[in-house]
């Protein structure tokens, strides 16, 4: 008797069960999940972008942090800058979902177009990790637990944004 592998049960004319074929769909050329995680990508980026502008302008979130115990105005500030960067995750997240959604349903023929624009955010990009301002005066680890603080919220945000640009 020949040996049959287990992982071939369609050669036995075994059919593959209609709840997993229904939840494929052939027609889409992006799934779901690669737009959603373009789009968190795309988020955490923008929101790292906002935070070194932000920081420019004097909106530094370390600053920020300081200041939640003094004056009123240094509440403000901080308030302001978290929900600028909260903002940018969010519509960002939304943006690059919707425009990765069309990409995927259009025509092969743009996809140099989206090869340039790629190359042109990189290089958009480089000059503003090159003009980071110096860090705040916190110590490391209000530091780093404010820039997981900042990753967590950006990345959740920019979710929930791409959520909202993919439902169907």
């Amino acid at each position: 008797m020949p040996v049959v592998p287990a992982s071939a049960p369609e050669s036995f004319g075994a059919r593959q069960p209609e709840a997993s074929r229904a939840m494929i769909d052939e027609s889409a050329p992006f799934p779901r999940v690669l737009i959603l995680c373009i789009a968190v990508t795309g988020g955490v980026m923008t929101a790292v972008v906002a935070q070194l502008a932000l920081a420019r302008f004097g909106l530094d979130l370390g600053a920020a942090w300081r200041a939640l115990l003094g004056a009123r105005t240094g509440q403000l500030r901080s308030a302001f800058a978290w929900w600028a960067i909260a903002l940018a995750s969010f519509a960002s997240g939304f943006l690059i979902a919707a425009v990765a959604g069309w990409i995927g349903r259009t025509e092969s023929r743009i996809a140099p177009l989206c090869w340039i624009g790629g190359l042109a955010l990189v290089a958009g990009l480089a000059p503003v990790g090159h003009a980071a301002v110096q860090p705040s005066g916190l110590g490391p680890g209000a530091n780093a637990a404010l820039g997981i603080a900042v990753l967590t919220v950006a990345g959740l945000l920019s979710l929930l944004g791409a959520y909202f640009a993919t439902r169907r």
